[in-house]
């Protein structure tokens, strides 16, 4: 298997092999996105082929509406973790540019699937589209295989509580601090990654040291407010927590920047400049302004328990999708992907 966005790299191995291979954006990896890459192991397998996967980045809406056009809901090595996950696939990370926007569809077929990737069978899922301005659809795909001699198959929606799984519903939930949800559609929890910087240390003060968590806000940040939290730490060890997320109110500081506040419960040890992942209950309470430090800790104390109880659920979701908790964070103290 290879992960690679080395062009030569790419075609030297598409000539070596059979590919077959599963297109999309995958942000999430969700359940949509799984049963696509199914498909495309079982359309590998009958065919003795290599199972891959297409990766574009950025997103496109990136690259032409701007950065702010949209929040990932994960970073590409993320992306790549996640995708591993589901079978042997060999990724193939290419660049999205205008440039490559401005393809038609069948110069994208013919200069990427055919020349590049030489494919046997592509995947797709319902919606997919491709080529300016999405001119491409899956019906014009279907044309391109028969014209040119490839498989195509396309993969119908997966539909959970009557709707739709996509990117698009899962980040609403997630932006409405709804994760549990969010992690249903998801088919695992969403995990946060980012190192411990230093903060003000107003919670030690407080009797709660809390960990300042610096989390890419280029990624798709949760709902304001207080969450319950399960903290991976470098050795892999697990931590209940309680997370505040956003710009705590009722402290004073000029050019305040939001951040992920995490306090580890019963926890003692320096966590500065450790690289710490994190995945959140359910918004326990939105962000409040309080009167005094006092009525701040009382609530702290009320939210310590009331997470409690969120952390439990979430434990028991994680076994349901049928993997323990501490395997639905991503691997500690590797250096990661080829990327």
């Amino acid at each position: 298997m290879i992960v690679s966005s080395d062009i030569m790299e790419i075609g030297n191995f598409a000539k070596k092999n059979k590919i077959y291979i599963a297109l999309g954006y995958f942000d999430g990896v969700h359940l949509g996105h799984q049963a696509l890459m199914a498909q495309c192991l079982q359309l590998a397998g009958e065919n003795q082929g290599e199972p891959c996967v297409l990766l574009l980045e950025p997103h496109p809406l990136q690259v032409l509406e701007g950065m702010e056009a949209l929040k990932n809901l994960n970073s590409l090595r993320q992306r790549i973790a996640l995708i591993r996950r589901q079978g042997p696939f060999n990724i193939f990370v290419l660049p999205f540019t205008r440039e490559f926007a401005a393809l038609s569809p069948e110069d994208f077929v013919c200069n990427y699937l055919l020349e590049l990737l030489q494919v046997k069978g592509v995947v797709t899922g319902f919606n997919y589209t491709f080529g300016s301005k999405g001119a491409g659809h899956c019906s014009d795909l279907q044309h391109f295989g028969d014209k040119y001699g490839f498989q195509v198959r396309q993969v119908a929606p997966v539909i959970v509580k009557n709707e739709v799984v996509s990117s698009t519903v899962i980040r609403k939930l997630i932006e409405e601090g709804r994760l549990e949800k969010a992690a249903q559609y998801l088919g695992h929890p969403h995990v946060y990654e980012g190192k411990v910087v230093d903060g003000n240390h107003l919670g030690s003060l407080l009797g709660f040291p809390t960990a300042n968590v610096d989390i890419d806000q280029q990624l798709l940040w949760p709902a304001y407010g207080v969450y319950g939290g399960w903290i991976m730490d470098e050795d892999g060890k697990l931590h209940k927590a309680v997370v505040n997320v956003g710009i705590r109110p009722t402290i004073q500081q000029a050019n305040k920047k939001p951040s992920f506040e995490a306090h580890l419960l019963n926890f003692a040890g320096d966590l500065y400049d450790k690289q710490l992942q994190i995945i959140l209950t359910d918004r326990l309470r939105p962000e409040q302004t309080f009167d005094d430090f006092a009525a701040l800790k009382n609530q702290v104390s009320r939210d310590k328990e009331n997470a409690l109880a969120y952390l439990s659920r979430v434990a028991k979701q994680a076994e349901a999708f049928g993997t323990p908790l501490e395997k639905c964070f991503f691997p500690c103290n590797r250096p990661g992907y080829p990327i």
